[in-house]
Order: structure tokens, then C-alpha cells, then sequence
């Protein structure tokens, strides 16, 4: 039986490996994400789907993360733990992954001040 999941990318071509990473390093950074766009929300997630950061089911690969030098090596799972909670009862994938991904950001950029 086919779960029903909306997939945000089927009208997006598929980015190369660098044009997905160029997308996310340009990722708008301290934003109130509520202002932003669904539509851009989609397309960001597309760009995750593309590296495989996250499938279409919501999951997200924190190794792949690491390794695309979007997160700290040094953090475990319980760092990130936090934004998944923040964000555990959002049922639609677009402001699902790009909130998750925000908030990774978020505390990325928090560390480096």
C-alpha cells in the first residue's frame, strides 16, 4: 500500500549536488520564519530532499549533516533533539524540514558568535 505523502519537489528539477549546497549556503538566516514564504519553504526542502538531509517522511540524517558542514561535529543527538521537539507536531513537510533545518542553523550560527 502506497502512503499518501506529498512531495513538494515533484514540480522542481532536481539540483546538482552543488547547486543544493550553494541554495543552503545562502539560506536566509535570522528570519521570523513565519514571514517566509511556503512556496520558498518548499523549495529549501527540496534542496534538503536533493542532499538527502531528509527523506519525505520527515527523517532527518544527522550524519549527512554533519558531513555537508551544516552542523558541528561536536554535537549529539541531544543538542538537536530540542529542535525536532520544537517542531514534532507540524504535519506539513515543507514548514516541517525547513523549521527543523532553521533551528539548526539558528544554533549553529549562535555557537559562532
Amino acid at each position: 500500500a502506497n502512503s499518501v505523502v506529498l512531495n513538494p519537489c515533484m514540480s522542481q528539477k532536481e539540483l546538482s549536488e552543488d547547486e543544493a549546497l550553494t541554495a543552503l549556503e545562502n539560506w536566509p538566516d535570522n528570519h521570523d520564519i513565519s514571514l517566509i514564504e511556503r512556496s520558498y519553504k518548499c523549495s529549501m526542502t527540496c534542496v534538503l530532499m536533493d542532499l538527502d538531509l531528509i527523506n519525505n517522511l520527515g527523517q532527518v540524517s544527522i550524519d549527512k549533516y554533519v558531513k555537508s558542514g551544516a552542523l558541528d561535529r561536536n554535537w549529539v543527538a541531544t543538542d538537536l533533539s530540542s529542535c525536532r521537539t520544537k517542531y514534532e507536531d507540524e504535519h506539513d513537510l515543507c514548514e516541517y524540514a525547513f523549521g527543523i533545518f532553521n533551528c539548526f542553523r539558528e544554533m549553529k550560527l549562535a555557537v559562532e558568535r
